[in-house]
């Protein structure tokens, strides 16, 4: 039997949940660290089943859902369930003190609600969760139709204005790779208007070790001329000095072989040294490597095929060498890399899509189109709105902003609700594609009104 929630009246009907008061499994209630709210707090986070659970009677409607805590150990992820429908956030570092923060938007549908908050990263201790009545949407702005590159080509300024001017109203469908766009048109009779691809089969490093991308460039220019839009991402094996081995690191086996050699683990390339000296050899095959996918693109720009660039991605995460020495030479790299793809190579049918979200990765307006987030969020059904609500906040009516991956297919018309208003989504692949889902959920959302396909 799940206990009666203690209810705290706030402001405008907001309700509390103290954590004290909700079913706990492998946690504890603590009361050493002050400033906690009610009689105490939960810790011991830990465990794989630790969980708090709420039963509350609200009305229905949608919720802004606040997270009081605190997180000595610094950022840690919060994954909570309303009524079985996932919803992640971040909870920033906090010292010994308690916080609050507003990790997204839940729907409340049902007479009596099941509120769940699981382990996340663990690591953290829980005050309380908060649901506030979410306010209306603010105005959705629509940046002006004007490119970073001021020589783009006339189709590639026609992409753009094709995403202006359907921004708010809808989502552009998008899939990675071949397998799992087929997937979806054989289930929903919808092609996505996004296909996916990625150059890193290009990357010399990878070439130098048997890498054959033949043809590769050539089927997705056919696959532009049936009408998809055309995105491709970059995982850039790095230029030289690759570990090419299992190596341990912090008591684990890691594998550092060639074929991972975009990430940091696997290189010991040095990004920022390369930078501070265009005379030494790290630099020359860093302009070597752009240089090889400038052929590439050019192939492209040939067929009038217009490309929603997005290299370095994921750099805030330091996960792969491009950010493992921080924005700086990031931001830096982003700037050769259109240097010299624009004024260099002469390329104006690539519109660029910057992805990283926090506000030191960003280059500048100047050098920026599109705004992309990566989410992988626990359950796919999350409505995203905090990284959302995040970048509307920075970006309203200068940049569109996209959903650049995302782990299978989003609930668009949920996400709208919400307020939620993402320009297109990309599936990745595999496990984390539209191959994955249910076929009824993938037919519902292909052939949702407000998800716009291949016509």
């Amino acid at each position: 039997m799940l206990l009666t929630a203690i209810f705290l009246s706030l402001v405008a009907g907001s309700t509390r949940l103290e954590a004290e008061t909700a079913q706990l499994t492998d946690v504890r209630v603590a009361t050493q660290m002050a400033g906690f709210s009610g009689t105490g707090y939960v810790t011991d986070l830990t465990k794989d089943a630790s969980q708090l659970t709420w039963s509350a009677k609200l009305p229905k409607g949608i919720y802004d859902l606040v997270v009081g805590y605190s997180a000595p150990n610094g950022e840690k992820g919060f994954d909570a369930f309303v009524d079985g429908i996932g919803i992640s956030g971040m909870l920033s570092g906090t010292q010994a003190s308690f916080s609050r923060v507003t990790v997204g938007r839940v729907e409340v549908t049902q007479p009596t609600t099941e509120i769940t908050v699981k382990k996340g990263w663990g690591y953290y201790d829980l005050d309380y969760i908060e649901l506030v009545p979410s306010a209306k949407p603010p105005r959705l702005l629509v940046p002006l139709a004007k490119l970073s590159d001021p020589n783009a080509t006339p189709s590639t300024h026609r992409l753009f204005r094709k995403l202006l001017s359907a921004y708010g109203k809808g989502t552009f469908s998008g899939q990675y790779g071949d397998m799992d766009t087929d997937h979806v048109l054989a289930k929903t009779g919808k092609t996505p208007a996004i296909y996916g691809d990625d150059f890193m089969d290009f990357s010399p490093s990878r070439v130098e070790r048997g890498g054959t991308p033949r043809g590769v460039t050539e089927r997705v220019i056919e696959r532009a001329k049936r009408g998809q839009i055309i995105t491709y991402s970059w995982h850039w094996n790095a230029p030289k000095d690759l570990i090419d081995a299992e190596i341990t690191q912090n008591g684990q086996v890691i594998n550092a072989r060639w074929y991972k050699g975009f990430y940091s683990n696997a290189t010991t390339y040095d990004l920022q040294k390369a930078l501070a000296n265009p005379s030494s050899e790290d630099y020359r095959v860093l302009i070597r490597d752009i240089d090889v996918i400038a052929v590439e693109l050019k192939k492209l720009a040939k067929a009038d095929v217009p490309v929603l660039w997005r290299p370095l991605h994921e750099a805030e995460g330091g996960w792969f060498w491009w950010g493992a020495k921080g924005p700086e030479p990031c931001k830096q790299l982003w700037l050769l890399m259109r240097d010299r793809l624009i004024n260099h190579h002469k390329l104006h049918n690539l519109i660029w899509v910057w992805n990283s979200v926090r506000p030191e990765w960003y280059p500048g307006d100047d050098s920026v189109d599109i705004i992309g987030a990566d989410l992988y969020p626990a359950d796919r059904r999350d409505a995203t709105a905090a990284t959302w609500d995040d970048l509307f906040s920075r970006f309203n009516g200068k940049k569109l902003l996209a959903l650049t991956e995302y782990g299978q297919a989003p609930e668009v018309d949920r996400m709208l609700r919400f307020g939620v208003r993402w320009s297109y989504f990309v599936s990745w692949t595999g496990p984390l594609g539209a191959g994955a889902m249910k076929d009824e959920d993938l037919r519902r959302i292909y052939t949702s009104r407000k998800v716009f396909n291949v016509k």
